[in-house]
């Protein structure tokens, strides 16, 4: 029977408050989060977004872990190994760029909701781009799970006013915002991460309670090994860099793990190595590297591969024929030229930077320098001592890895950046941040020194003997606001048009296989190769198979073009038509460069000779170029 006078009870203080409560916080952040998408986000501009996204594509179509953004140096190490046939690389090109959970998330998001590819090109206005808001929709899923799981984290570390100000600070973090909305996986490695932290806590209280662990039973602790190993490989199968946690997560198992230290540092080890390996002996049966070619990023920002160089170079020729007629040996490169002092050189550099510029504001503002005074000061608490430990020894193994793998994804000086800077004006607020990057590590750490930082900042409160919760309360508050000022001052600044053109427009993208057709040839087919400067856009948006322009026109191009597969387009923007006339156009290390192809296209109107491509569009210029091939039957 209902009865009224418990109905209001419950409505008032027992389970239907918190169930009230909960559903208009849902509803604020549903609210917010509809209005940073109406007013600050852009189509992707990061090439790491669009390169998942076209992949996870491909997978959810049914064509396997396979790539329509093809690097040169991805064509020579497949080549080198010879595991994969010459004619399968021309039809099925697999990736051995990136790690597979993220992909393979995006592909089951995509067999859940109806993704439209196409856009309508009669359309004369182009808004937001469809999948894309569907790929930022599953992001902000993943954030709002992560702000649930710093509040959780936060009352068992600390208490509740420190778990509310901490998770207040992550909702106000611009820099998280920017990240929920860029295609990127740092959201799903955030939530891997702040389960590691979670269970690295539960195991260490348990370990270390008073009992010795006899609350527990011994298949607990094995069975939180293996969950805490799990986690770590799944972390690292989303993005490479992140296994460097196995580091902190082993010295914090030794360390910590009481008289079960031995059994769980060998079970999470096990499992994450029996989570990983499987998947890196793929990339080296592939490409002879366990990383495939991100492998590479170690070499790259060097004195001998400048910005994105490596990726665009041809590591190996074939061998001269011999007596036999054999072609098929391969010469090793200039991978093996980067000598230990260029590395060094690199790491000095960047951890400088790192240091001086990221460090300070790794989670995105001011509060971080506070977060970071919270991890070094000690706490009464034990847990809370054994823990930061951790968080300390992971910012330093995640800055050095940084440091090593920078390329120039995290460059803010790129032509790439400077090209989504220009309709931002100059301070704009969706300007494409220089740490907003897979390659950023130390933003991983940010949520969880959020803890610390909020900690401490109650600390200090309660010593200067404040005891009203009213005091507590309104510094708390002022303290969340002054850290969400960087988000809440955007919205009088001057907001960005949704797409991010120059230097990509999806529906210009999406037009290019039919520019051949205006001419009276056929249009380009998806199977048919192109070669661009933008091919991780040309891949996503056009669906088209899609080769990074090589670093040389002659022998580069030639050798792809005769001995791997047929360019049938070449697609130059403002990356190659844009850029400094003697230091690029004119360099003297690269003579035979594209900047210089495209200056005597455009002065002399001629094309080298036996340049396969004769068909010339010009509809974008001066800023772009379609060159395509003719039939050798055309007039």
């Amino acid at each position: 029977m209902f009865r009224f006078q418990e109905f209001l009870h419950s409505i008032e203080e027992g389970k239907g408050a918190k169930l009230i409560r909960s559903l208009v916080l849902l509803l604020l952040l549903a609210g917010f989060a509809l209005i940073y998408h109406l007013n600050f986000t852009r189509n992707f501009t990061a090439p790491e977004a669009m390169d998942t996204a076209q992949l996870a594509r491909n997978i959810s179509e049914g064509n396997g872990f396979e790539t329509q953004f093809i690097r040169p140096v991805a064509v020579d190490m497949l080549r080198q190994t010879g595991n994969v046939p010459d004619e399968e690389l021309k039809t099925l090109f697999p990736d051995v760029t990136h790690p597979p959970l993220y992909p393979l998330l995006l592909a089951a998001w995509m067999k859940v909701l109806p993704f439209e590819f196409a856009i309508d090109l009669e359309k004369q206005e182009f808004g937001r781009y469809q999948p894309e808001i569907l790929i930022q929709l599953l992001s902000q899923l993943l954030f709002f799970l992560a702000l649930v799981q710093v509040f959780r984290l936060g009352e068992k570390l600390f208490d509740t006013a420190v778990a509310w100000c901490s998770a207040l600070v992550f909702l106000g973090a611009e820099i998280y915002w920017q990240f929920s909305v860029s295609g990127l996986s740092t959201m799903l490695v955030l939530v891997l991460f702040l389960d590691l932290a979670k269970a690295l806590v539960r195991f260490e209280e348990a370990a270390n309670a008073e009992s010795g662990g006899g609350e527990k039973s011994p298949a607990w602790f094995v069975w939180m090994a293996l969950w805490i190993g799990v986690l770590a490989g799944l972390g690292f199968m989303t993005r490479y860099g992140f296994g460097l946690v196995i580091v902190p997560v082993a010295v914090f198992l030794a360390w910590f793990g009481g008289r079960f230290r031995g059994r769980a540092l060998l079970f999470s080890l096990l499992a994450f190595l029996l989570v990983s390996t499987p998947w890196l002996v793929r990339n080296h049966h592939l490409s002879g590297n366990l990383f495939g070619t991100s492998g590479l990023a170690l070499y790259a920002q060097t004195e001998e591969f400048p910005g994105d160089t490596i990726e665009r170079t041809m590591f190996h020729e074939p061998s001269k024929p011999t007596a036999d007629g054999d072609v098929d040996e391969f010469k090793p490169g200039v991978a093996d030229g980067v000598g230990f002092w260029q590395l060094a050189d690199k790491l000095s550099r960047n951890l400088r930077h790192l240091l001086l510029s990221e460090l300070p504001r790794f989670s995105g503002g001011w509060f971080a320098v506070i977060c970071l005074i919270g991890l070094v000061v000690p706490f009464r608490n034990p847990r809370l001592h054994r823990f930061r430990v951790f968080l300390l020894i992971t910012l330093a193994v995640f800055a050095l890895g940084q440091a090593l793998g920078r390329t120039h994804l995290s460059d803010a000086e790129t032509t790439l950046a400077d090209l989504l800077r220009r309709p931002l004006g100059q301070g704009g607020f969706a300007e494409m941040a220089p740490n907003l990057s897979g390659e950023n590590l130390l933003a991983i750490v940010g949520p969880v020194s959020f803890l610390f930082g909020a900690g401490l900042f109650f600390s200090l409160l309660d010593q200067w003997k404040v005891t009203l919760p009213e005091m507590r309360l309104a510094g708390g508050g002022v303290m969340v606001l002054s850290s969400a000022l960087p988000l809440l001052l955007g919205f009088v600044l001057a907001k960005p048009y949704p797409v991010a053109d120059p230097p990509y427009h999806p529906a210009r993208l999406q037009y290019l296989k039919s520019i051949p057709a205006g001419h009276g040839f056929q249009e380009l087919n998806r199977d048919d190769l192109m070669m661009s400067d933008l091919p991780w856009a040309v891949a996503w948006y056009g669906g088209q198979d899609s080769l990074w322009l090589t670093r040389t026109v002659q022998p580069d191009f030639y050798s792809l073009n005769d001995d791997f597969r047929p360019i049938r387009g070449l697609y130059l923007t403002e990356m190659t038509t844009d850029q400094r006339y003697v230091s690029r156009v004119f360099a003297k290390d690269n003579a035979s460069n594209w900047e210089r192809f495209v200056l005597n296209m455009q002065i002399n109107g001629e094309l080298p000779d036996g340049f396969p491509l004769l068909g010339v569009d010009d509809e974008f210029f001066p800023q772009q170029w379609l060159l395509f091939a003719v039939p050798e039957t055309a007039p």
